[in-house]
């Protein structure tokens, strides 16, 4: 692509370049939002009523968003802010030099190809553990990125034991398996500029997450569907809510119990979006494999054993910076 001065979106059509083939690309037909995911209230006391919400939605959709779930609002907007400063502010030469640093990396539209076409959006990914050797590498910009960064990402590692224990007292799992067994791994934070057609782009393609479960902020601006049915249906931007997904790892442990779903990210003409995905992985050297506690003669194994990070390897699974991520982290 060629070099240019301006902002990269800042366009009156799309370029070819971002445009998807007709099979790929999100279209002009109308897509509804899906009512059916639940909105899960983490606060309630019947704690037996939210584990079955949680394992009925883990089932049937493998999405669920939840909300009174313990982290303080402005934690999450604060967060959101930084993102959207150091999106808003970062300077080509920035970004040209973030290669040759280690311990994050930012891909921006021109660098980011998939079937030979350019996302819509800007990508900074980092490994978040553990979090205070992580920390000291992150960005510089803005100058409080570190701290307001630090204090969601160790938020949202409790609010997933917390939703972890839940779903594995559920699935009978001992308790205080998945302490041990995971860690808040990965941050991915998207920027999805306006774009004057939505119908031919995409910010993501369709994927599956290679996480156990991934925690998504997506403040109040929608662009998140998933495939319900066969069909791709909008999952609502909730106020102050959280979006969970199932990882196909956590798919792998219930021994297909919970269900690891495609999803993919599109873009509006309004304004621009920023999304911030924490990736709750197993850790590196932990083997996963469907929980004994679930087999029997009638219920046997349906995946293989397998070292997670060798997984991670052979499936390329963060995309071309695989290897520089498992290294960093």
């Amino acid at each position: 692509m060629e070099k240019h001065n301006t902002k990269w979106f800042n366009v009156e059509c799309v370029p070819q370049c971002f445009t998807f083939s007709k099979e790929e690309r999100p279209g002009d037909a109308p897509i509804p939002i899906c009512n059916k995911i639940p909105v899960i209230d983490l606060g309630k006391s019947q704690k037996i009523e939210t584990i079955k919400q949680l394992l009925q939605a883990g089932q049937e959709f493998g999405f669920f968003q939840v909300i009174n779930h313990g982290i303080p609002k402005n934690v999450a907007t604060q967060t959101m802010s930084t993102f959207e400063e150091l999106f808003n502010n970062m300077t080509d030469e920035e970004k040209v030099n973030v290669p040759t640093r280690k311990g994050w990396i930012f891909t921006g539209s021109e660098e980011e190809v998939k079937n030979g076409v350019h996302l819509w959006r800007d990508n900074i990914k980092h490994p978040c553990h553990p979090l205070e050797k992580c920390m000291q590498s992150w960005p510089d910009k803005p100058p409080t990125y570190k701290e307001v960064v630090g204090r969601y990402v160790a938020e949202i590692r409790k609010l997933s034991l917390t939703i972890l224990e839940l779903i594995g007292q559920g699935l009978g799992i001992e308790s205080g398996y998945f302490d041990e067994q995971s860690e808040v791994q990965l941050l991915s934070a998207n920027n999805y500029p306006a774009c004057p057609d939505p119908s031919l782009t995409l910010g993501i393609l369709k994927h599956l997450d290679p996480s156990l479960i991934t925690i998504i902020y997506q403040g109040n601006v929608s662009g998140l569907q998933v495939l319900v049915d066969g069909k791709w249906m909008w999952i609502d931007a909730v106020p102050n809510a959280f979006v969970v997904n199932i990882g196909n790892q956590l798919e792998i442990i219930s021994n297909g119990m919970l269900r690891s779903v495609m999803h993919r990210a599109v873009t509006n003409s309004k304004e621009a979006r920023t999304s911030i995905a924490l990736f709750v992985n197993p850790t590196p050297n932990s083997i996963v494999e469907p929980a004994k506690v679930l087999l029997n003669d009638s219920n046997p194994p349906l995946y293989k054993s397998i070292l997670y990070k060798d997984f991670i390897n052979a499936s390329k699974a963060f995309g071309a910076h695989t290897d520089v991520i498992q290294n960093d982290a």
